[in-house]
């Protein structure tokens, strides 16, 4: 557990700021995150600017312009990732246990041990908002052709 130090709310140890007021963690940094998005330009970067990679039990989000990586989340479980964007969050699984990120900043919002389920990496992620790498292929292939139109 820990204390904000800004409205004082006791919080899980796997939350890095405060439900309460968004303040952050003391100690804890992350890449260039203001308010759940970083200032570029003077615009917000939103999650289509972003690509999100699953490595090594890390969690990260790239630049889709530059690279750059914005922020990186290595607070989870090592191993083989397995990431989905479901609207507004980043679900993650590695070996076994789930957690649910903030795609903008890499926070971590819930984490799941799914403990009696076994380990390994999960054949598939789903979910109505999110998208497969199928249904991925096809939007870009979609797109691709009404742009050569």
């Amino acid at each position: 557990m820990w204390e904000c130090q800004k409205c004082h709310e006791r919080l899980e140890d796997q939350f890095g700021a405060c439900w309460n007021c968004g303040a952050r963690r003391e100690g804890e940094v992350h890449a260039a995150a203001t308010s759940g998005a970083e200032e570029t330009g003077g615009a917000a970067r939103s999650i289509g600017q972003l690509i999100f990679v699953g490595l090594n039990g890390y969690a990260l989000a790239l630049d889709r312009d530059s690279g750059e990586i914005v922020w990186s989340n290595d607070k989870m479980r090592s191993g083989y990732v397995t990431l989905l964007l479901d609207g507004d969050r980043l679900i993650v699984s590695t070996n076994g246990y789930m957690y649910c990120l903030d795609p903008l900043t890499g926070q971590i919002q819930w984490h799941n041990p799914l403990t009696g389920y076994g380990a390994g990496t999960p054949t598939a992620i789903t979910s109505v908002r999110g998208q497969n790498s199928a249904s991925l292929i096809q939007q870009a292939t979609n797109e691709t052709q009404r742009s050569s139109e």
